[in-house]
């Protein structure tokens, strides 16, 4: 699932829990509120720890691209080639 999807998601259902509640409860919009809160808080937790892995494969992708692969041969092995 994607981060829209997420996001949206956890305030969608905060929201209706929360109207859910009020029904129940007979209060007027409070527990909707309440509920909206919690989906907010809720998407923005997971939007962040969504993007914190997001960014830590991107570093690792950026990582494996500058090192050098296993079969390119060393700089010193270079070297030694070209004065040969």
């Amino acid at each position: 699932m994607g981060i829209g999807w997420y996001v949206a998601t956890c305030i969608v259902l905060g929201v209706v829990g929360g109207v859910l509640l009020d029904d129940e409860f007979g209060t007027d919009f409070v527990l909707t509120l309440v509920g909206l809160g919690l989906g907010l808080a809720a998407a923005g937790w997971g939007g962040y720890r969504m993007l914190q892995d997001l960014f830590a494969a991107q570093a690792k992708q950026r990582e494996a691209e500058r090192r050098p692969s296993d079969d390119a041969p060393a700089d010193d092995e270079q070297d030694e080639e070209e004065r040969a």
